[in-house]
């Protein structure tokens, strides 16, 4: 039994003596571990150009602040990644950078936003006031002047031992009144590597 224990215990320390320690890196490099797919600095890369397109288009602004309903992009590549960090970042960056000229319609949690109006104008919670210390309860759910829509899509080949990936993620801004698109653009890149690294 006491031998049974004293060979578990040098198996552990064997084990924990070749494992590698954990590192921190700069999310903007590539890591080590290779791969073709989407990394970290490129979805950093993609929504600082596209934020910064945003910001740099008058015509957005030319009827006063536009407000903005985010759609998931859709993935059409062959990978399997949380696509919504692009977006998610891109929303990050504009918030933190456009000093208010962009306003976003939160439309993920539309239904706990509907209920908690409802429990105000039922008088089960307490209502906020203005300025002016009054209850507002006038205001109507804000309605959206564009939706940011988004696009992944990829040109992939392998020969069996090598692999490439040409990814291509494309941004419009669509008019929610007629359908027009105001603003497109996008950010591509090529990566060639080894097979065998998994997204996940």
């Amino acid at each position: 039994m006491v031998k049974s224990w004293w060979l578990a215990a040098a198996l552990a320390a064997s084990l924990v003596a070749c494992s590698s320690p954990t590192q921190r890196v700069d999310p903007d490099q590539d890591d080590a571990l290779g791969g073709t797919g989407v990394d970290s600095g490129d979805i950093r890369t993609t929504a600082d150009k596209i934020a910064r397109s945003i910001l740099a288009m008058d015509r957005l602004f030319a009827r006063g602040t536009p407000y903005v309903v985010v759609q998931d992009p859709k993935n059409e590549t062959r990978f399997q990644i949380n696509d919504s960090m692009i977006v998610d970042r891109i929303m990050t960056l504009l918030i933190q950078n456009s000093g208010g000229r962009v306003q976003f319609v939160d439309r993920e949690n539309w239904e706990v936003i509907q209920r908690e109006r409802a429990l105000k104008r039922s008088g089960a919670v307490s209502v906020p006031t203005d300025g002016q210390g009054q209850p507002n309860l006038a205001a109507a759910p804000l309605g959206t002047d564009y939706f940011l829509l988004s696009t992944l899509k990829s040109l992939s080949k392998t020969n069996g031992d090598a692999e490439s990936d040409y990814i291509v993620a494309t941004f419009r801004l669509t008019d929610s009144e007629t359908g027009a698109i105001l603003w497109q653009d996008d950010h591509e890149w090529k990566k060639v590597g080894e097979r065998g690294v998994l997204y996940r």
